[in-house]
């Protein structure tokens, strides 16, 4: 099938790129079969290249991720989505130890970026001339559609994290977002949850915060400083639950429970 095709090579380039030693075959494999499940992805240094900022991610963890696609029964299934425990620690670049090989490394795969990005654009013009000899509502386009429409989303502890000790030495600072869950679900004019049919135009979905928190700290502590694995501890018990609010954090915004 088509639709196959494309979320094969959409996911395989995303992940590809944000994810370090991705096993593209196994993801492949997961996809055809209609199950992913990926543990402890580790994000890249450079995943921030593309924003053009002077920032870079010292630590960036993402503890699962799994894809439930229902391909024998995609008009009376929900795709679903989830993901837990995301943990970004982000720090001015001169703060990242120069490694060439790294570096040298990080731009071969940023000049096959732009390589693939100019191809894809080729691309793109031809298949626009295509599609105007073709039908817009095509077959793919309409489960594309119905796939959005009961798309399910489920992510759990959030928690990201910029630390800056240059701009103020005497007072390090360091700000960030923390929070437990957000779930999104197609519902019916009522918010109650269930599955659209390909007829319906009108597409509801409920969106629910659990715990969420911001944060802005000045002569802070620095996570940074540590190892990684310390660092990601350290991430990992920042996070807000309706049991726990750790302490050393001053809130600027604060939602407990559910919104």
């Amino acid at each position: 099938m088509v639709f196959e095709l494309v979320v094969v090579d959409v996911l395989n380039r995303f992940l590809g790129y944000y994810v370090v030693n991705l096993d593209t075959s196994q993801l492949s494999l997961g996809i055809w079969k209609g199950d992913v499940a990926l543990k402890n992805l580790e994000v890249k240094e450079n995943a921030l290249s593309q924003l053009d900022v002077p920032f870079k991610v010292k630590v960036g963890h993402i503890g699962n991720l799994k894809l439930r696609i229902p391909w024998k029964n995609l008009y009376t299934q929900p795709f679903e989505a989830v993901l837990e425990d995301i943990y970004l620690l982000i720090v001015p670049s001169s703060r990242i130890k120069y490694d060439p090989l790294k570096e040298e490394k990080q731009l071969l795969e940023a000049k096959q970026q732009e390589l693939k990005r100019i191809e894809e654009t080729k691309q793109k013009v031809v298949d626009q001339e295509q599609q105007r000899e073709e039908k817009q509502d095509t077959f793919t386009e309409k489960l594309v559609t119905q796939i959005i429409k009961n798309l399910q989303v489920k992510i759990s502890n959030i928690h990201i994290r910029y630390e800056d000790d240059i701009t103020n030495r005497e007072k390090p600072l360091s700000f960030g977002i923390s929070l437990q869950n957000l779930s999104m679900q197609t519902t019916d004019q009522y918010w109650v949850p269930y599955l659209q049919d390909e007829t319906e135009k009108l597409v509801r979905k409920l969106i629910r915060l659990d715990n969420l928190f911001a944060y802005w700290n000045v002569q802070s502590q620095m996570f940074y400083l540590n190892d990684y694995d310390k660092s990601l501890d350290n991430l990992k018990n920042g996070v807000v639950n309706e049991y726990i609010v750790p302490k050393g954090y001053d809130f600027v915004f604060q939602c407990y429970g559910a919104s």
